[in-house]
């Protein structure tokens, strides 16, 4: 419960963050486009590092529960490995679509997939090893 109010709490800074990041970009687009775009991504630097310093909990939360399923430790790494790139390629695409880099983005974007695929490859390798072994 203690843990369900704290979570509430930090997202309430997440958004009043967001917000006046928000409000200030509105008020300063018109004058300094540049500025504006400056102070946006700011404020997604600042509620990402913010969110990066709150992971923690929530690691040492999934490793206990891997730990009592029997789940291989080789093999939480790599989901943890594949989750933390699908989320940094998300964020720096949606930074690079709010300056209008769409190209970009989607470079960012491929990179990603390719790199949650040689990342989770061990996987895919032990599951045909698997697969082989039965025929």
């Amino acid at each position: 419960s203690n843990l369900k109010e704290v979570i509430v709490m930090n997202m309430a800074q997440i958004v009043a963050v967001g917000l006046v990041g928000t409000i200030l970009c509105l008020m300063i687009k018109e004058q300094r486009p540049e500025i504006s775009l400056l102070i946006a991504v700011t404020t997604g630097v600042l509620i990402f590092v913010y969110l990066c310093s709150r992971l923690g909990i929530l690691l040492s939360l999934l490793e206990e529960t891997a730990e009592k399923a029997g789940v291989s430790q080789g093999y939480f790494v790599i989901v943890l490995k594949v989750t933390g790139i699908a989320y940094l390629a998300q964020f720096g695409m949606q930074l690079c679509n709010d300056a209008g880099q769409t190209s970009i983005a989607g470079k960012i974007e491929l990179a990603g997939k390719v790199m949650m695929m040689v990342v989770s490859a061990p996987v895919l390798l032990s599951l045909l090893d698997v697969v082989m072994g039965l025929m």
